[in-house]
């Protein structure tokens, strides 16, 4: 198997996907509301925010779904691309569990939508007493993050198991693998944009070994 030839086959993969965490990065700056240092919690602050970028927080919405989708399909180009069958599955799991975070993602993003529609008469109608949960849909947030982290973890290892990139994707199953430890455990968090650093990584890697 010449591994060699194999791995510069992905290096039209690699720069894709760089082009895609470039897109991903946009959105998840363009807005003001992720650009605060911290993020708010009041809710009144929270729409007045939104309200006053209402292009920026309608761009993020749009952008982070189509971001999944495509590298969903990166990840399935990738997994056709594996030379041997144990990898081929593992990349063929990595792109489904994407296809999966996509989905989860989208009550995230239609609540979204409706919120930088509706912000500016909400602030006008708001009740102390009721306030409006502007995080509502977070049912999805956990498994969707962690269904993107185990591609980019599976994705890494089907790498390094073909021989193509084994540093390279034994280190990225690393960052996945740490990152879903450290938002589950230490922060309780993981802003979405982190699992795109890693994806960053593995693009890079990608180019650069082509």
């Amino acid at each position: 198997m010449d591994t060699v030839t194999n791995f510069s086959g992905l290096r039209d993969v690699g720069i894709a996907l760089l082009a895609v965490v470039v897109v991903f990065m946009i959105g998840a700056f363009f807005a003001a509301y992720f650009r605060q240092a911290s993020l708010p919690s009041d809710p009144l602050q929270q729409l007045t925010l939104i309200a006053n970028d209402r292009i920026g927080w309608t761009a993020q919405a749009i952008i982070f779904p189509l971001a999944f989708l495509a590298t969903a399909i990166l990840f399935g180009v990738m997994a056709a691309r594996m030379p041997d069958a144990a990898p081929r599955w593992l990349a063929m799991i990595s792109a489904f569990l994407v296809v999966v975070g996509f989905v989860l993602w989208l009550p995230i993003s239609m609540h979204r939508l409706e919120l930088g529609a509706n912000a500016a008469e909400m602030i006008r109608t708001f009740d102390l007493n009721a306030p409006v949960e502007v995080g509502r849909n977070t049912w999805s947030f956990w498994p969707h993050t962690l269904s993107i982290l185990a591609a980019i973890a599976l994705m890494g290892a089907a790498l390094a198991l073909a021989g193509a990139a084994p540093t390279l994707g034994w280190v990225v199953a690393g960052l996945a693998v740490a990152g879903a430890l450290l938002g589950v455990l230490v922060m309780h968090d993981w802003p979405p944009f982190m699992s795109y650093v890693i994806v960053l990584v593995m693009a890079i890697g990608l180019i650069r070994s082509g």
